[in-house]
């Protein structure tokens, strides 16, 4: 289970991290700019910002499941939230080119990178869906030395996946203005996971 955990944790965490956000277009505008060095330690920082996020995000996931009368509540509450995020990307416009950040000279990349991952408010309700899902379909565990190996490997996908961006340079706006591969296909699979999920719980 522990290799499990950290192999399931890293791959959901580097696809999840492709949609087009300030982020991976910050890491992108350096690489163009090239600025490759700025855009790995920005990269660095917003990986560390998520792990820190997802160790609180997940430290409350355990508080609220050990709880067997609010667990239930939760986990349907969970399940609604992966269902809005699916509609959210099924329905989402969002473009390399809408999250441009504009006027960036010279700021940082550290610096840039733990701002951006403070000021990233899709990262913990977005952990503390998958998370749930996961942990319930035995995929993953949280508990003892695996909720280090977890957090491990969703810091190291999104890393990863912003050291994919800065190789790529330019070439990601292909991949992330790809509506139906960014958004669409994620999206049917979040909506359909909180749909099965819900449906496990009601039924």
């Amino acid at each position: 289970m522990n290799l499990q955990t950290l192999i399931v944790a890293f791959v959901v965490s580097y696809v999840g991290s492709i949609p087009p956000g300030t982020i991976n277009v910050s890491v992108m505008q350096l690489a163009i700019q090239r600025r490759r060095r700025a855009a790995i330690f920005l990269a660095f920082a917003a990986s560390a910002v998520e792990f820190v996020y997802a160790g609180f995000t997940v430290q409350f996931h355990i508080l609220l499941t050990s709880n067997p009368t609010l667990s239930i509540y939760f986990k349907i509450i969970t399940s609604l939230a992966l269902i809005i995020l699916g509609l959210w990307n099924i329905l989402s416009k969002m473009t390399s080119e809408s999250v441009m950040v504009k006027g960036e000279k010279g700021r940082h990349g550290f610096l840039r990178g733990v701002l951006l991952g403070i000021f990233n408010p899709m990262t913990i309700p977005f952990w503390l869906a998958i998370t749930t899902y996961l942990e319930n379909d035995n995929l993953v565990s949280v508990q003892g030395f695996c909720f280090w190996l977890y957090l491990i490997g969703l810091a190291a996908g999104t890393f990863c996946l912003l050291l994919t961006v800065n190789a790529l340079g330019n070439k990601f706006t292909r991949v992330a203005d790809n509506q139906f591969v960014v958004h669409k296909v994620p999206g049917i699979m979040l909506l359909g996971i909180g749909v099965y999920f819900l449906l496990k719980l009601l039924l």
